[in-house]
């Protein structure tokens, strides 16, 4: 894969991670998982981008770390065998990255753009005290006996405190060398060696997979095993398993209270402290090109393991995201039921009476037999006289159902204000409903009303052709069937003439009884009517369930969509983190990908390294 294609990934992956980042830190009770997001997009841009585009292995890092006021600076000089850092008694004196070169030819050093992130390189000296987003470096002097420095792979860094994961600052200074590390000596006093914030910072380290060694500053010589043992029992015990449930390897050592003379001279006086450190450093060292593989890998497996976990910061939003779509789906079923009980329920759907009368009609015979009708429609006139008559005094008047439209407007606005008071109501609790209460007048209520009236316009043309299609398959049930349309025809034709065949056959000699005949003709008319309206309803009934349905999916169903999504529209943040959330995973596992075959490219073209010159005492 082309470098530039490397970079434009690894840029990509460090921009997603960084903006989870700053969307986590405006969430104070999140700000824990902001360092964590933190370091990993440092670990993207200053240790995984570097190596895919053919970064040496040389110069590795070592890292000092630790809470306010442990000794870091102490360290630091025992580490570059010389006073090159400035110790001081002030907690937080040092409040900027330097790092220290080993005397020696120069190294390559990283130009991967995006490298050390915000943090600038200064051009000149300036005191660890100040407070900028800057790094410096710097070089060790020769050792006062020429001797080769057992470190001279290494690029020594000096560190801000660990103190809280909300300082921006110094966290964020800290954590792009941390990242950046191969080695971490983590560094804790006798009075403060289990503080909460460093604790949580140790575990985040061991974690990424960055090989740690554990310093015990200010300790009197006397209790220092006591302390070793009580740590690795109490902090180290506490560290998260390895893959394979065993603890992580991470050697402790102690530095006891020392004198000025020893503290003032590593490679002289206090040589003994710092062969112990310096050993214990380089026996994590098998070579320079296995511990920077090691450190890319465990770079690359921290991002692919902890990856749900690095999108928990999203958790909580998608949340009230999901909370704001059930919202809109309530709103939905009330609308539906109110347009049910508000206007379906009383509708008679009168255009449909004609398609009925249609249907009845189709009963009465055509051409020459419609004169024989013509006969028995006037024999039932009496009945039909009666019956409308008798039916006017028992029915009563239908009451004017209310008009669709009218309830369909109040339906939407019922929904449109029971989502404005649900905003309203959580949106002192979560940002996604602040945004919502706040855009509600002025965006989404009105383009909520606009589009509504564009989908009614589809519905009204739908509900229109719906009804016709409903009405003409009525009719063609028997129109499209003829023998049987004949077969009912001729059925009624037939029965009308036998009910007047027996009742002249039955009274005969003629009399008055012959008014019975329009009663006989009127009640197989009134079968047939009964049989006709029954199957009206019928259809009526499906009607009604489909234009239930009509309002569910042509009308409510898209404007619920609309409004499920509308926080996620127009470049607000949840549009952004979902677009972050579909981006990252996929991406972690494509960079892990290419960890993978850089590494064994490494592994394929560079022979074995011979060990790292181990620290003697001089």
């Amino acid at each position: 894969m082309e470098p530039t294609e490397h970079r434009s990934a690894v840029g990509q992956l460090a921009d997603d991670l960084r903006w989870l980042e700053d969307h986590c830190r405006r969430q104070p009770d999140l700000a824990a998982h902001a360092g964590t997001l933190r370091l990993a997009s440092a670990l993207t841009r200053n240790v995984i981008g570097p190596f895919l585009e053919g970064q040496p292995a040389k110069p590795l890092h070592v890292a000092v770390v630790g809470g306010a006021g442990a000794g870091k600076s102490t360290v630091v000089n025992f580490l570059a065998g010389s006073v090159v850092a400035e110790a001081n008694p002030q907690a937080g004196f040092t409040r900027h990255p330097t790092a220290f070169l080993p005397n020696g030819p120069a190294f390559q050093w990283p130009t991967y753009i995006g490298f050390m992130g915000p943090l600038n390189r200064l051009s000149g000296d300036k005191p660890a005290s100040a407070d900028e987003d800057v790094y410096q470096v710097k070089r060790v002097p020769p050792a006062r006996d020429g001797a080769a420095d057992p470190l001279s792979d290494f690029v020594v860094w000096d560190c801000p405190d660990m103190t809280t994961w909300a300082s921006l600052v110094y966290v964020n200074r800290l954590l792009e060398v941390a990242a950046l590390a191969d080695v971490v000596v983590y560094v804790a006093s006798d009075e403060r060696y289990n503080d909460e914030v460093p604790t949580q910072f140790l575990h985040m380290l061991v974690r990424a997979g960055k090989a740690v060694v554990v310093v015990l500053t200010k300790v009197r010589e006397s209790n220092a095993q006591a302390l070793i043992e009580h740590f690795r029992r109490e902090i180290l015990g506490r560290l998260p398993k390895l893959p394979d449930g065993t603890a992580p390897a991470v050697p402790v050592i102690a530095f006891p209270q020392m004198p000025q003379s020893e503290r003032t001279d590593p490679s002289g006086a206090g040589a003994r402290h710092r062969v112990n450190l310096l050993n214990q450093i380089l026996m994590l060292v098998e070579s320079d090109t296995a511990l920077r593989t090691r450190t890319v890998t465990n770079a690359a497996k921290f991002l692919s393991t902890a990856g749900d976990g690095l999108l928990d910061v999203a958790r909580r939003d998608l949340a009230e995201f999901d909370a704001w779509k059930t919202a809109v789906l309530a709103g939905k079923a009330d609308f539906e039921e109110r347009y049910r009980k508000e206007f379906l329920s009383g509708e008679q759907f009168h255009r449909f009476d004609r398609y009925r009368d249609a249907l009845m009609d189709q009963f009465e015979l055509p051409g020459a037999g419609r004169a024989l009708g013509n006969v028995i429609w006037v024999l039932r006139s009496p009945y039909r006289w009666t019956r409308d008559y008798v039916g006017g005094l028992l029915v009563r008047p239908t009451v004017a159902n209310q008009p669709e439209s009218l309830v369909l407007s109040a339906s939407l606005t019922g929904w449109l204000d029971r989502l404005q008071a649900e905003a309203l109501r959580r949106s002192a609790n979560h940002a996604v409903w602040k945004q919502i209460a706040v855009r509600f007048e002025t965006e989404l209520g009105p383009q909520a009303r606009e589009r509504f009236v564009q989908e009614l316009r589809n519905f009204e043309l739908k509900e229109t052709d719906e009804l016709d299609q409903a009405g003409k398959r009525l009719l063609d049930s028997l129109e499209q069937r003829p023998a049987l349309l004949y077969t009912l025809r001729g059925g009624k034709l037939a029965v009308d003439l036998a009910a007047i065949g027996t009742v002249v056959v039955t009274t005969w000699p003629p009399g008055w009884m012959l008014l019975l005949i329009p009663v006989a003709v009127s009640a197989t008319h009134q079968a047939t009517e009964l049989a006709v309206r029954a199957t009206a309803e019928t259809a009526r009934a499906k009607v009604r369930n489909q234009r239930e349905d009509l309002v569910a999916t042509v009308l409510t169903a898209p404007l619920a969509a609309w409004l499920a999504e509308w926080p996620a529209t127009g470049g607000s943040s949840i549009e952004k983190l979902q677009q972050v959330l579909h981006r990252v995973p996929e991406m972690i596992r494509q960079m892990e990908a290419r960890v993978q075959a850089k590494a064994a490219e490494w592994a394929a073209a560079k022979p074995a390294e011979p060990t790292l010159p181990g620290a003697t005492q001089g």
